[in-house]
């Protein structure tokens, strides 16, 4: 009886450790092999005469109703964004998204402002709500 305990956790400890993914350089401990660094996966500029650019990685995406642009105060700003493209996604359905790069134009920017943004990759993994402040140069 011990004999087939031990020969069935050898056989469970070789499943799982040729199943098992490991972290590297662009890899992650959570199953994704090919999950970016949300700083790598959404790269945001410093503006330019009130345009913020957002350079999106190949495989993945930005949710077009998560991104919010306010004033150092939490006031919301007014916005005009590149236009979205429609995804069907599996648990919101039909969403609009963005792709490859994103213009937002700030009307009456001011200096300092919050950017907020949410995205997910194709593979299945979606990013918690990223933040990040960036100030108008004028």
């Amino acid at each position: 009886m011990q004999h087939v305990i031990s020969t069935l956790i050898a056989i469970g400890f070789l499943f799982f450790s040729s199943t098992a993914p490991s972290a590297g350089m662009f890899s992650s401990s959570f199953g994704f092999p090919d999950l970016l660094s949300p700083e790598k996966a959404f790269v945001v500029s410093q503006p330019a005469q009130d345009i913020i650019q957002i350079t999106i990685a190949k495989g993945t995406y930005l949710y077009d109703q998560r991104i919010v642009v306010q004033n150092d105060a939490g006031k919301l700003l007014m916005t005009v964004r590149s236009e979205p493209v429609i995804y069907d996604d599996i648990l919101l359905g039909p969403t609009p998204i963005h792709r490859k790069i994103l213009h937002i134009s700030v009307a009456e920017a001011p200096k300092n402002i919050v950017l907020t943004y949410q995205g997910c990759a194709d593979i299945g993994f979606c990013y918690p709500p990223q933040q990040t402040e960036l100030l108008f140069s004028r």
